[in-house]
């Protein structure tokens, strides 16, 4: 054979010979003759099968790292559209951040890749910054993806208690916990309606800072524990769904949510969002659900208002 050899071969880890991941990646080189320069994403690709075949636990964390620096650094978009899906492929809960960061990158097919790989990954800690990608966004593929991981973590795709994603613990910039519990008067299932808007509620808290959520089934005693330890002040927020009213050609639904102290549950108001949808004569769960959702968000927004003030 003819040509100029040429070596298919894991990339440099800055000179660190001695690094496990960069000792078994240079076993994996081929060398061949009249062999093409490989493209960026078959080098990572190349990467990948190496890592896969390095015990989990062991190198987890360098796996999480290196992709992590692929999605930021790497000037070849196909390269960090590769890397976000690996990130999201890993169940590591350190691929939410730079994957998170990645929904800002300059390229549309890398953002879709980290909003779809934010969905798979199933990370509560998700819903915010996909929420606030959504706002800003207008590429419209870009966004229908985006729209789709809220759609699938706000839906319990996290496997979370009760079919809804298992909120994050409070941090260290956490000043109030809040506590969740709804009361289905609709009439339709309670397997419906409560995961519905437990998650609508808890990702619209989440959503701005220095806010953190009971998980539901939270003690009291728990709640005084967790509330007394890091010196955080608590609210229960109780949402009670009334009946859909069919009227006119509209739909008209409530949601009335009142706000109390927590753990001592001492009423301090309530909210009760209205709204009205024209042109549907008959039942349409779908725009229920849809009402409902907007409703307790509202009223989030109005609860979270009134918290600032105190």
């Amino acid at each position: 054979m003819q040509g100029k050899s040429a070596s298919v071969c894991a990339p440099d880890f800055e000179g660190r010979y001695d690094h496990p991941i960069a000792t078994a990646a240079m076993r994996s080189c081929i060398v061949g003759s009249g062999m093409r320069r490989p493209s960026p994403v078959l080098v990572l690709l190349v990467v990948a099968l190496v890592l896969s075949l390095i015990p989990t636990r062991l190198y987890a964390e360098q796996r999480t790292s290196y992709l992590a620096e692929q999605l930021k650094a790497n000037d070849d978009y196909r390269v960090r559209t590769q890397a976000a899906l690996a990130l999201g492929a890993s169940g590591d809960d350190a691929a939410t951040k730079p994957l998170c960061d990645a929904l800002s990158d300059a390229n549309a097919s890398v953002k879709v890749a980290a909003a779809a790989a934010l969905g798979r990954l199933g990370k509560p800690a998700g819903l915010p910054c996909l929420q606030r990608a959504e706002g800003r966004e207008q590429t419209p593929a870009v966004k229908s993806q985006i729209q789709k991981s809220i759609a699938t973590l706000s839906s319990g795709g996290a496997g979370g208690a009760g079919g809804v994603a298992a909120p994050p613990p409070p941090g260290a910039d956490t000043k109030y916990y809040v506590a969740i519990e709804i009361t289905n008067k609709s009439g339709r299932p309670e397997s419906e309606i409560e995961p519905l808007l437990r998650a609508a509620m808890q990702s619209k808290i989440l959503a701005r800072p220095g806010y953190a959520v009971a998980p539901k089934g939270e003690t009291v005693a728990q709640g005084k524990k967790i509330l007394n330890g890091k010196k955080l002040k608590g609210f229960y927020l109780l949402a009670t769904v009334e009946p859909a009213v069919y009227q006119g050609g509209n739909l008209t639904q409530v949601v009335r949510v009142s706000m109390w102290t927590y753990p001592s549950k001492s009423l301090q108001g309530e909210f009760a969002p209205k709204l009205t949808q024209s042109g549907t004569p008959k039942k349409d769960v779908q725009s229920e659900n849809v009402l409902m959702k907007m409703c307790v968000e509202n009223a989030v927004e109005t609860f979270q208002k009134v918290v600032a003030s105190l």
